[in-house]
């Protein structure tokens, strides 16, 4: 293989591995959520820049992507969105335990 073919292919490689890794960063929250036990209560999640926004009724939270999770910093504390890979749900705390949110079809 001519040396500018192979560097060719190993830049092609590094951008297609660098470019996945930086698109998936936190896509899996993007979309629309639903209370699995309230259908009232759901939000939408979209890419702000390098943050996200939670967008429910009118209102929008700023959130960043941290640990592999979406924290939402408020006045007096985080709250942490985390995603379970294994159901397809988003899991948030709540006044009687955790809260459990399903992608809308």
């Amino acid at each position: 293989m001519k040396p500018s073919m192979f560097r060719f292919v190993a830049v092609f490689l590094f951008t297609i591995v660098l470019l996945a890794g930086c698109a998936s960063r936190g896509s899996e929250f993007l979309g629309s959520w639903i209370n699995t036990h309230n259908p009232d209560d759901s939000f939408e999640i979209v890419r702000n820049g390098d943050q996200y926004l939670i967008v429910s009724k009118g209102n929008k939270v700023g959130a960043t992507y941290e640990k592999g999770m979406l924290e939402v910093k408020g006045i007096l504390r985080t709250t942490d969105l985390t995603y379970d890979q294994k159901t397809g749900t988003i899991s948030t705390p709540g006044f009687f335990g955790p809260v459990e949110y399903k992608r809308k079809k």
